[in-house]
C-alpha cells in the first residue's frame, strides 16, 4: 500500500452512480428542511448532483466524499437563497419526522409539536440552523459538518450546544417541557 493509497479514504473507490445512490436521500432531506417548497428542494437535489458530477475528478478522497458532497448542497443552498433574497424555512423535514403510524389524536398533537417547532427554528440564527440541519436533517457528524461549513470541530460543537441550549429554553418559556 503505497502512502497515497493508504489516506485515501473508501468513499474514493466507489463509483460516481455509487455515491449517488448512497447520498441521494440525505442531500434531498437535508435540503427539504431547510426549503419550503419539496418541489424546489428536488430541484436543488438534482443541481447538487449535477455540480458533483461535473467536479467529480477534483474529489480527491482524502475525506469522506459526504463532506465534499454537502459542501456542495451548501453553496447551491446559499445562491438559491441569494437569487431569491428570502429566507427558507425548514418545515418540510419536521413534517417528515412526524411521519408515523399513530391514531389520529397522536398525529394531531404531533402536529401541533411540529408547528411549534417551526416557530421557534425560524427564530434560531443562521449558523445554529445551519449546524441543527446538517445535523439532524442530513446526518452528519460534527467533523463533516465542520467541513462543509468551513469551521472548527469545536466551534461547531459550541454551535449545536448553543441551538439545542436556545431552542430548550425557548420551548420552555413556551410552556412545553423541559424533560
Amino acid at each position: 500500500m503505497t502512502p497515497a493509497t493508504k489516506n485515501r479514504h473508501p468513499d474514493g473507490d466507489l463509483s460516481f452512480e455509487e455515491l449517488y445512490d448512497r447520498y441521494f436521500e440525505p442531500v434531498n432531506r437535508y435540503l427539504r428542511y431547510r426549503m419550503d417548497s419539496a418541489w424546489d428542494a428536488d430541484d436543488l437535489t438534482t443541481t447538487v448532483f449535477m455540480k458533483a458530477l461535473e467536479n467529480f475528478s477534483k474529489y480527491r478522497a482524502e475525506g469522506p466524499f459526504s463532506g465534499w458532497l454537502f459542501r456542495i448542497a451548501h453553496n447551491v443552498y446559499v445562491d438559491y437563497i441569494r437569487g431569491r433574497r428570502e429566507y427558507a424555512t425548514n418545515d418540510v423535514m419536521l413534517e417528515l419526522a412526524a411521519g408515523s403510524d399513530d391514531g389520529p389524536e397522536e398525529t394531531v398533537l404531533q402536529g401541533e409539536e411540529i408547528t411549534r417547532l417551526r416557530q421557534l427554528l425560524k427564530g434560531l440564527s443562521p449558523d445554529y440552523r445551519d449546524v441543527v440541519s446538517l445535523r439532524y436533517a442530513a446526518e452528519l457528524r460534527f467533523v463533516q459538518i465542520a467541513e462543509v461549513l468551513g469551521k472548527s470541530e469545536s466551534a461547531v460543537r459550541m454551535l449545536h450546544h448553543r441551538a439545542i441550549k436556545q431552542l430548550r429554553q425557548r420551548y420552555v418559556r413556551e410552556g412545553g417541557s423541559a424533560r
